[in-house]
């Protein structure tokens, strides 16, 4: 009877042990088809960069450097560019994802952007009309431009800074 049971334990580990042995050989050889199907199939084709925008596209470089500064592209196109009666310059600005940014400048055309000082870089302008936007700053005074006005409303009371728009583009 202990043969028995020593021959009987020796044939099923034995048996386990094929068995074993071939569920692994089975596993490891599916695997390797699966990898061979994926190195046969075509390389899904992966889309080009978008093109460099043109520099006279972009919108200021002083624009480019504070939205890369704020975690946004720096590949912002000019979709328009106002001039008011007073020379406050308007840009308003789209990454390639489509967010519009406002950018203004007081002090004329020629003056140099300085961001903070003469400079409101707006990341979430709306357009609300055919060549018309707003954009509302963290202080909550709120900018309107058209093809006819810059509209300022500040919210501390101040009497509205209405200015028209003399240049366009």
């Amino acid at each position: 009877m202990v043969i028995a049971t020593v021959f009987l334990t020796i044939i099923g580990m034995t048996t386990g042990f094929v068995l074993g042995e071939k569920q692994r050989r089975d596993e490891a050889r599916e695997q390797e088809q699966q990898q061979q199907q994926q190195n046969q199939q075509p390389q899904e084709s992966v889309s080009p960069p978008a093109p460099a925008i043109a520099a006279e596209d972009l919108c200021p470089s002083e624009t480019l450097a504070k939205a890369r500064s704020l975690g946004f592209s720096d590949q912002l196109r000019r979709l328009h560019r106002y001039v008011t009666d007073r020379g406050t310059v308007v840009w308003i600005c789209q990454d390639p994802g489509g967010r519009l940014f406002y950018q203004s400048k007081t002090g004329g055309e020629q003056k140099q952007l300085v961001q903070g000082v003469n400079g409101l870089l707006l990341t979430d302008a709306v357009e609300t009309g055919e060549n018309a936007y707003e954009a509302t700053a963290a202080n909550g005074n709120q900018f309107f431009i058209s093809r006819k006005q810059l509209k300022i409303e500040f919210v501390d009371g101040r009497k509205d800074q209405v200015d028209d728009v003399v240049d366009f583009e």
